[in-house]
C-alpha cells in the first residue's frame, strides 16, 4: 500500500504479514527511509512488551524486598519484638486504646514527622507495652515508608562510644555518634533503668539535641514518670520531645505481662518438653 502522510514529517504504511502463531495480520507502521519500520506481528509485540513490563515490576519488587530486608537487619530490634505490629497490641483499657491510636497515627504520618522532627516519649509502668508499640512504629516506618529505623539503649550507645576509643576500632567517636544521629527514626530504650554515669547522660543529651537540630524524630522509652525522666535526662531534652508535634504518652496501668495478656510465642510440642517442665508450659 502506498504510504500515507499523517503529519508534515511522518508517513505510515499498511503492512501485511504472516505469523506462525497468530496467522495473517495487517498493521500500520511508520515509514523510515522509504521502508516501513517494525513490521512484526502486533500480538507478538504486545506479548513482548508485557513480558518486559512484568520483568520491570518483578525487579522493582525484588529491589523493595531487598531494601526492606536490609532495613530490618540493621534496625537492631530485639528478637522478642521482631515483626511486632499494632494488630498484636491488645489494649487493656480506654487509655491504652487511645495511646495505641496515637502511636498508629504517628507511624502513618511519619513523613510529616520527618518534616517537623516530632518525637515521642513512652513512659510509665513496666510491662504495659511501651517497647511493643515503639517496635510496631519502627516496623511500620520501615515497611510502609522504607525509612531507616534504629533501636538502642543509653547503655549500648555508651558502650559503642567507648569501643571507638580502642586501638583496634574501625570507627571513630564521631562516626559512632553519627550512627545514632543519622537514622530517620531512633528509639532509645531503658532510659533511667539504671543510674547512668554523667558521661552516659551527657551522651544521651548530645544525641537527642543533635537529632533535634537535624529535625529527626526520636522515641524515648522509660519506666520512669515524666517528672523523674526530666530529672534523669534534663528538662531541656524532655521539652524538645514536645516540639514538632511530639508528645509524652504515660502508660499508667497494670502490667499486662503479669495479667497474662501479653503476646505469647508458639510453645514447643509435648514431645519436646521434659516431664518436669510440662506444668510450666501448660500454664
Amino acid at each position: 500500500m502506498k504510504p500515507q502522510r499523517v503529519a508534515d514529517d511522518v508517513e505510515v504504511a499498511l503492512v501485511e504479514g504472516h505469523c506462525e502463531e497468530h496467522g495473517d495480520y495487517q498493521v500500520e507502521r511508520p515509514v523510515v527511509m522509504g521502508r516501513p519500520w517494525g513490521a512484526s506481528c502486533p500480538e507478538c509485540d504486545q506479548r513482548r512488551q508485557e513480558a518486559v513490563a512484568q520483568q520491570k515490576r518483578e525487579g522493582l519488587e525484588r529491589a523493595k524486598a531487598d531494601r526492606l530486608a536490609e532495613l530490618l537487619s540493621q534496625a537492631n530490634i530485639p528478637k522478642r519484638f521482631e515483626g511486632f505490629t499494632f494488630d498484636d497490641y491488645e489494649p487493656v483499657n480506654d487509655k491504652a486504646a487511645k495511646i495505641k491510636q496515637a502511636c498508629q497515627r504517628y507511624a502513618d504520618r511519619f513523613e510529616d514527622r520527618l518534616q517537623m522532627g516530632g518525637g515521642l516519649v513512652l513512659c510509665g509502668i513496666t510491662g504495659t507495652g511501651k517497647t511493643h508499640l515503639a517496635c510496631a512504629i519502627a516496623n511500620h516506618v520501615m515497611k510502609e515508608h522504607r525509612r531507616v529505623a534504629l533501636f538502642t539503649s543509653v547503655v549500648k550507645m555508651s558502650r559503642a562510644i567507648k569501643a571507638s576509643y580502642g586501638s583496634k576500632s574501625d570507627r571513630t567517636e564521631e562516626q559512632v555518634i553519627r550512627s545514632f544521629t543519622d537514622p530517620d527514626l531512633l528509639i532509645v530504650d531503658e532510659i533511667g533503668a539504671q543510674r547512668g554515669t554523667e558521661t552516659e547522660l551527657l551522651l544521651a543529651q548530645e544525641i537527642i539535641d543533635e537529632r533535634y537540630q537535624q529535625v529527626r524524630p526520636t522515641i524515648l522509652i522509660s519506666n520512669l514518670s515524666e517528672s523523674r525522666l526530666a530529672e534523669y535526662i534534663g528538662e531541656r531534652a524532655v521539652d524538645r520531645m514536645y516540639e514538632g508535634g511530639g508528645a509524652i504518652l504515660a502508660f499508667e496501668w497494670e502490667s499486662y505481662r503479669r495479667s497474662g495478656k501479653g503476646r505469647r510465642f508458639p510453645q514447643p510440642g509435648p514431645q519436646l518438653v521434659p516431664d518436669g517442665m510440662r506444668d510450666f508450659y501448660a500454664g
